[in-house]
Parts: structure tokens; sequence; C-alpha cells
């Protein structure tokens, strides 16, 4: 049995202090209840019901919610039978006069749920609990026939408990009685199944003629705690009985609350100590909905918590308070402890969570997180514990690059927390999923954080393996493809799965591939696709879908891809160029098959995409090629005129117009595969196959004009090019290229005078892209025509 008070040194008393943060009441002040509303505003009762016995509820309170005149009942309480009246409306129907304690259950349904309001002070009072999912269900006894009827309502309890998720009932017995209580049985069902009982000790300790009764029948079973009560002075209340029985102290002076008065009979409150009608409410009933109150928020913290661990926790955190009268011991100083929210939301995280986050200055924050070592590149840690509100971290260091799968696994009935792996900086980097995670980790530290927005039922284990697996299938079927190295040099990879007809992505870091990701995964989407990346070095895809017959942009955010329709006017979106402007909005031009016509669209926030039309004169738009003039800030588009068969660029002008130049307009039949670069000086150029003449040609404008050039006119090449400066070599140009008659990748560099041609991979070379790594150093993908995969080529 639990014990029924506690005999201990005599500490200093916490006087009530005017530390009005938020403005709140003076109780709510003195029982730190203020801070932990403003501290752990998740504690607020979640989805935990209380069960109130009592004499009814005016559940039509407009501070629970309710409404009289349009016979709304309060959100939050549950209407469950009235046994005076032999109802299912357990309303206090009898008069003040009849029965001074008729409004007794609305006064503790209010300390325990009613919704903010400024009392007469113009502080804010509230109930302890606030959640919306917290409810109370209403049971009324009779009081003539008092333990037969809340034998009856804990009966009720016993049976609905687990459906209506009740761990908590405030039992108010006007009866009570010195012998065996009719329902005792029923309070040890319900405290064995872990459900919270208090009730408040009686108010005669003073009594004429009973001075100093001993506490009887609730509070003194074993399964039910008592309450008493102190005043604003902190001290203990003169009225309150005393002695084994008496458990923990909360308010019962000047407490406002929601309550009847005699003269009106309804919907009033008892305001304190300056407000009218009355003083504030007196007596250890109001004790008892605050002790409950917080004991539920234990309960959001763990579930598992007993109801005798509780009343440790609540006791041990509590401020102790010198029963005057000594009256048990009169040797000695007896003390109760009295209610101290913060505290003992306090002492409930540091006892229930798990042994490492208890060790040291805990886990809760990345400067204190726990390490799991590898061994050979493998690592756990298991039998961890996460409560509401709380954050765990864990660290762990690599030594070389290579793919790992970090695991986070529940046992017993927990449900998943949110999971993420953070590099060394705090970023995140990816989620940990029910399936895990697997990702290239090159040299340094890590960081798993979970966090939850409930307790987890059970414990956890989180694992770091080294991934023994095969390499993931890097550009298999592949045929559109893009690369891009961000400022990290991380390799960037996206492709068009030629066999599965799906779009993909994969990155590179210190020579490992990660896994593959499927950026869309809707059927046919990605035979056109263009891929840039963004300030933060965060990759995007523009495509053709071909099903919507629409042009689409996909952007990564470091976890996941999602995707929007940027243009689904009839057929297009053929052949998109994708660049991010300035403000990381994307930009696309593309080819508008029904039109003709060249297109150019531009994100103007969200998912919202402005499109115009450049150019629609004869059939226009074919392979555009988007850039942007370093100079001008403006962005100018090579393309061709298929019924012409000329080369034109089109640049913007101040005002957001086009001014469009034919280049070349002596090619007959164009041929496409344009590659449009400005230099640092805000000169453009671009690369492209004249297919009329089989030829690679360049064309340059010099500042005044545009020139144009042969830069290979030997067998049939210059397909599939690829323009860039170098910046390693005076930003001369080079041209990456396919020539078909070899078969073969070469490679086209600018001297100054003329050009060297160079042969950069043999067996294929369509589908070419390239990439610059910050230093100059070139990777480039192409077509491998012996195995149909795009193979990538990185320097060694």
């Amino acid at each position: 049995m639990y014990p029924m008070f506690h005999r201990r040194p005599q500490l200093t008393l916490d006087l009530l202090e005017d530390r009005r943060l938020f403005a709140y009441g003076d109780w709510p002040v003195l029982l730190n209840l203020d801070d932990v509303w403003t501290q752990y505003p998740h504690l607020n009762g979640g989805n935990n019901s209380i069960a109130v016995v009592d004499k009814g509820i005016d559940y039509f309170h407009p501070d629970l919610g309710g409404n009289s005149a349009t016979n709304t009942v309060a959100p939050r309480i549950v209407n469950v039978f009235d046994w005076r009246d032999n109802d299912t409306t357990p309303f206090p129907s009898e008069s003040s006069a009849t029965d001074q304690s008729t409004a007794h259950g609305t006064g503790v349904a209010g300390i325990l749920l009613a919704n903010p309001w400024p009392d007469a002070n113009g502080d804010q009072q509230q109930g302890v609990l606030q959640s919306a999912n917290t409810k109370i269900y209403n049971l009324r006894t009779n009081r003539f026939n008092s333990q037969a009827t809340t034998e009856l309502a804990l009966q009720w309890v016993i049976a609905n408990r687990v459906s209506k998720n009740i761990t908590a009932v405030h039992l108010t017995d006007f009866v009570g009685g010195s012998g065996t209580l009719a329902y005792s049985d029923e309070l040890a069902t319900l405290k064995a199944a872990g459900v919270f009982i208090i009730t408040p000790v009686a108010n005669d300790w003073i009594f004429p003629g009973n001075e100093r009764a001993p506490i009887g029948n609730p509070a003194s079973d074993p399964s039910v705690f008592g309450a008493g009560g102190i005043i604003p002075e902190g001290t203990l209340r003169p009225q309150s009985q005393r002695g084994p029985g008496l458990d923990i102290l909360g308010p019962a002076q000047q407490v406002t609350m929601l309550y009847y008065t005699p003269q009106t009979d309804f919907h009033q409150r008892l305001t304190g100590t300056n407000g009218n009608p009355a003083s504030g409410g007196s007596g250890n009933s109001w004790a008892g909905p605050y002790v409950l109150g917080v004991a539920v928020m234990l309960q959001q913290i763990d579930p598992t918590l007993t109801p005798d661990e509780i009343m440790d926790i609540l006791q041990d955190s509590g401020v102790q308070v010198v029963d005057p009268d000594n009256v048990s011991n009169p040797s000695g100083t007896i003390t109760y402890a009295r209610l101290d929210a913060l505290a003992a939301v306090q002492m409930a995280y540091a006892r229930r969570d798990d042994a490492l986050d208890q060790a040291g200055a805990g886990n809760d924050s990345l400067g204190t997180a726990s390490t799991i070592p590898l061994t050979n590149g493998d690592g756990s840690t298991s039998g961890q514990t996460l409560l509401i509100g709380d954050a765990d971290f864990y660290k762990f260091t690599v030594a070389a690059a290579d793919y790992f799968d970090v695991d986070v696994a529940y046992g017993g009935t927990s449900t998943a927390a949110t999971a993420q792996l953070l590099n060394a900086s705090g970023q995140v980097i990816g989620t940990i999923g029910a399936s895990g995670l697997t990702r290239i980790l090159t040299p340094g530290t890590y960081y798993v954080k979970l966090t939850s927005t409930a307790t987890i039922a059970g414990t956890y284990s989180v694992t770091i393996d080294d991934d023994d697996s095969p390499p993931p299938p890097i550009g298999v079927d592949a045929t559109a493809n893009a690369i891009a190295y961000d400022s990290a040099g991380v390799l960037h990879f996206a492709w068009y799965d030629n066999a599965a007809h799906v779009l993909k992505y994969a990155t590179q870091t210190s020579g490992v591939w990660s896994q593959v990701q499927v950026v869309d995964n809707t059927p046919n989407t990605g035979l056109f696709m263009s891929m840039a990346l963004d300030s933060t070095g965060k990759p995007g895809v523009a495509y053709y879908d071909e099903g919507d017959t629409a042009v689409k942009f996909a952007k990564f955010d470091g976890a996941t891809w999602s995707a929007q329709t940027v243009d689904t006017t009839n057929t297009t979106g053929y052949y998109p160029s994708l660049k991010f402007a300035a403000n990381d909005r994307p930009v696309v031009a593309y080819y508008y098959k029904n039109g003709s016509a060249l297109q150019f669209a531009a994100n103007t926030g969200g998912s919202t995409w402005s499109a115009t039309t450049i150019d629609s004169r004869n059939d226009v738009g074919r392979y555009p090629s988007l850039a942007l003039n370093p100079v001008t800030g403006r962005w100018g588009v090579a393309y061709e005129n298929s019924t012409t068969g000329d080369f034109r660029i089109a640049e913007q002008a101040k005002g957001g117009t086009w001014n469009i130049t034919v280049v070349d307009d002596t090619t007959k039949f164009a041929g496409g595969f344009i590659s449009l670069a400005y230099d640092s000086a805000g000169k453009g150029a671009f690369s492209y196959y004249d297919a009329y003449n089989a030829d690679l040609k360049y064309a340059r404008y010099t500042g005044t004009k545009w020139t144009r050039q042969a830069v290979a006119a030997k067998n049939s090449q210059g397909l599939y090019t690829s323009l860039f400066f170098d910046p390693g070599n005076s930003g001369l140009p080079v041209i990456y290229y396919f020539n078909k008659t070899l078969n073969s990748v070469l490679v086209a560099r600018g001297n100054g005078t003329g050009w060297s041609i160079e042969t950069a991979a043999t067996a294929g070379g369509r589908h070419i892209s390239t990439a610059l790594m910050a230093d100059g150093t070139e990777t480039f993908a192409y077509l491998d025509g012996a195995t149909g995969d795009v193979r990538v080529v990185t320097p060694t």
C-alpha cells in the first residue's frame, strides 16, 4: 500500500511570487503551471480522458464551450448517466438552496478543461488541460444513495476505460465514511489498470466537536489519493484534514473557477479576492482537479507510469509544507508535498527517459549526442525510449567513404518517430523511413535525430551498417541525361530509364554512387529532360510527360522529390532547357509542338508558372538551349527554325521583350543539338549540328555581330553537342560532341586561332552531357553503344 503521508525534514517554503509572465492568475503562477503551459505546450492532455464522478456538470457553461440558448453541449464534456434523475443528461438540476454542492462538478470540470478567459483582475484563467481531444465523462451520482450509485459509475468506467481512453478519475463522495466502501473493489480494479484516482479530504479538521478527526473513505482507501489544501500564502489550510490519507496539497482558498452562486444558479464564475460575486472558491475539492490535471500530463510523458509512480513524482518534486499541528509526530516535524507542476514535469522527464539520455547532460541536442561507435563500419544502440516533446541525438563517425544503411527499429507496440540523418553541421540529409535509409557517406561525423509528437510505446534501436550490397544500377538502360557538380564536389546525375520509362536520379561522392531514386514514377516521363542546381546545390529537373503531353518540373528538397506541371497546353514540352534564376526560381525554355513555337516559362512562386511565347513564326523552337548572360542578368535562348533550316538566338531586352537574331541561314535542313553558353564578358556562343552538311558548327558573338564557323567538317559529326568555356584555359570554348561515323565522343578545344580535336570515348557517344568541377575538371556522360547504358566518365 502506498504510504499516506511523508515525514521529512522541514524545507524552505517557496512563497507566492507575482511573476505574471503572461498575466496568469495567482494560483497557476504559484503552482508553476504557467511555466508548463509556455515551456511544454504539448502537455495538454493529449488523447487521455477523465471520468468525473460528482453531482453533475453544467455542460452548457460558455467557458466550457457550451451554449444553453442553442442547446449546445460543451464539446469536451461527454454526458454518460444521471443516477439522481435516471436519465442520460447529468445536469446539476437541484438548486443550491436544496443542495449547496450542486455546482461542485462544474467547478472540477472548469479547473480541468475550461477554455481561456480573463478574470476580474485581467489575468488569464484556463483549465489545466487544453487538448481538444481530452474529454470529461460526466457521471452524476444520487446524493440519497451515494455509495451504490458511485459503484455503478465506477463500473461504467471499468467497462469503458479502454475504448474511451480514460486514464484518470476525479471522485467526490459527499458521504464517505469510516467503514468498508461498497465500491472498494472497483477502485482496486481501476488502480491495477493504471487509472489515477484522486478525491478531496474533508474540510472539518477544526470543526467544533469533531476536531482532528482521522481521514475516512474514500481518501483512506489504498487505491485512492487524497488531496488537501493550502492557502495563497503557501501554508496548510487550517480546515484541511491531515494524517494518513493526505497525499498531496493544492489550492483550497480564493480559487478562481466556474461555479454557481446562490444569486443566479447559472453559468457563473468565482473570480477571486478582487472580483465578484464572491472571493473565489474555498475547499479541498479544488486541490484535486489541479493535481489530477498534472497527473494526466505525466501520463502523456510516459503512459506506462503507474498511479503510485505518478504520486511519487508529485511528492518528490513538490514544495514541502509544514503541518503546524504535528498531530502524527508530536516530537518532530511533519511536512506534506504541495503540487509544483513544472518540477513534476521535469522530474518525470528525468526519471522516465532511457539511460543514455539520463547520463551527463543527456542527449537532447546536437552537442550532447550519444556516440554510437562503429567497428568495421557497423554499430548500434538498443532499448532506448523517446518521450513526448523530447529529442534524442546519436552521432557516429565514418572513416572511409562507402554506402551505409541507417535503420531505426521499434519494439513492442511502438509507433514510428520522425527519424532523420544529419551531417556534421546539423543539416538534414535524409529521412529514415520504415525501410531505413541508404546513403553514400564520406569521412566525417554524422547524427541521427529522433523526435515524436507522442511518447512511443516500447523501445527503439538505431543501427548503422556498412552496406556490402552490389553497387546501384547507375545509368542502366538510360538515354537522355544530365550531370552537374555542386559546390561541395558532389556529382548529380539524372537520366531517363528507357526500359522502365521513368526519370531517375543518383549522386556520386568521392567516387561512390548513392542509391538510385525515382524522380517521377509516372510512366513515360523524362524522354526529353534537363537538370540544373539551385544556389544551395539542390537539383531540379524539367521534363516531358508523354501521358499528359505536358512539360513538368520536379525539385529535390534533400529528402524527397516533388513534381508540378509547368505547361499542359495541347502537346508541349519537347526539348526542355532548365536553369535557375538568381532568386532560385526555375525557368524553362521548350518547344510547343501543336503551336510550332518556342516557349519560355518562369516560376512565379510555389507551383505557379507564367508561360510566354518567344517565337512562333514558322515551325520554330526545337532543340532550345537556355543560358543566363552574367553581365546583363537576362536570358538568352538558341534554337532552330525547322521550316527554313536556320539557327537563331532570342535574347531578353529591358521590359521582358525578346530580340531575335538569325545567326546561320545557310544550313537548309537545320539539325539541332544546340548548346548555348555566355563567357564572363557576356558574349554568347553556341554549338550546333548542321544536318545538311553533317558538320559541327560554332557561332560566336564578337560584340558587334555573330560569326559562324565549321569546327569539324569531315564525316558525319556534331550531334549531341555540349559547349562550355574552360575557366582553366583562358575561358576558351570546349565542345563535346558525337562523331557518328566513328561512333565516338570527340572533344573540340578552342586555342584562340583554331580548334584541336581529341577522342574522349569510343564505341558510343549519343546523349552527351558534361559537368565542370569548381577547379574546371571535366566530367562527361554518354550512351555506351555496346551496353546500351549511359556511362559517366569522371576524372581519375
